[in-house]
């Protein structure tokens, strides 16, 4: 059955997208040709118009907007049943700031690869990671890249099972449970990378034990060293179901809707998720945009002296005679 295109551009979200659909609005509009085609007002959020899309069932439905704004639609679109996601072709086209003034400042000629995938690529079934939880009732979440869960109490004792085997951990610790690599993006994903055997990685932070004068002087150490603040987390095990069990009041989660404070948690991979238009090999990455936008080389700058009262300029050598 040949699936009716639908357009959703999320412009209400940045002012940068809109500026993007000013520049290739007509052409877009052109060479998709949409059976229909909607924009986010303030009164129309992306929610109310990915999910009135949805119900409908048995259409292509393709959104345009920023990273958040994907993030979003997938997450109105995991909440539909199973049964109304196997009717849906969905194409995701994130719209960064360097994307967007990639786009904006080149000619529409250059969008046809990216808008014939979405005219004509085809789709894979996509695994996506769930999570169950309970908090005032039993919660399912899903997730594309991957889940934080937090342990903040020193005195927790902290269970892991990952496919039926079990580590303990005691005190406090950052786990992130990961799963997809790849931003969820039609245009650079890889079809040989969402075929893979499906794991999840579960990966440990440790919190040391510092007094609050031992966190000022690492924080003072890691500026005078001028280094970035990184996370260095350890990967504990991987496999295709795990579960993490503590004390009531030690497991905290990434979800803003939830407040409160968890006992466990249970991940799990679900299998063709739904379906995902894709080129038959990635046609965007995020180097051949950098290698795209062009590199400007300054002529001079001004600098203040401390007192303000004298600009100075500063002239760059000229090496090219």
């Amino acid at each position: 059955m040949k699936h009716s295109m639908h357009l959703i551009l999320d412009s209400y979200s940045h002012p940068g997208i809109s500026l993007f659909w000013k520049r290739h609005g007509l052409s877009i509009m052109e060479q998709l040709v949409p059976a229909d085609f909607f924009i986010t007002t303030g009164d129309t959020p992306l929610e109310k118009l990915v999910e009135r899309e949805i119900w409908s069932g048995w259409k292509k439905i393709i959104l345009i907007g920023t990273p958040n704004s994907i993030r979003r639609g997938f997450n109105t679109l995991m909440q539909s049943s199973q049964e109304c996601r196997s009717t849906l072709e969905i194409g995701f086209w994130p719209l960064d700031l360097q994307n967007l003034a990639t786009s904006i400042s080149q000619s529409s000629l250059n969008l046809r690869p990216i808008l014939q995938v979405f005219k004509s690529g085809h789709t894979l079934p996509v695994d996506v990671m769930k999570v169950q939880f309970i908090a005032s009732e039993l919660e399912t979440k899903y997730f594309w890249n991957d889940f934080v869960i937090n342990s903040t109490q020193a005195n927790a004792e902290t269970t892991f099972y990952i496919d039926e085997q079990n580590s303990h951990v005691n005190g406090k610790f950052r786990c992130r449970i990961a799963f997809h690599d790849e931003i969820l993006n039609s245009l650079t994903m890889h079809p040989g990378k969402l075929t893979r055997t499906p794991v999840l990685k579960v990966y440990l932070k440790r919190d040391p034990a510092l007094t609050t004068t031992e966190r000022f002087k690492q924080f003072k150490q890691w500026l005078a060293a001028d280094k970035k603040i990184t996370e260095n987390e350890t990967l504990l095990k991987t496999g295709k179901q795990v579960e993490i069990q503590g004390n009531w009041a030690n497991l905290t989660l990434n979800v803003g809707a939830i407040q409160d404070s968890v006992q466990g948690a249970h991940f799990e991979v679900a299998r063709k998720a739904f379906s995902l238009i894709i080129p038959a090999k990635p046609i965007q990455t995020t180097e051949s945009v950098r290698k795209i936008l062009p590199a400007f080389r300054p002529t001079g700058v001004i600098a203040n002296n401390r007192d303000g009262s004298t600009k100075i300029q500063l002239q760059f050598k000229d090496n090219s005679h």
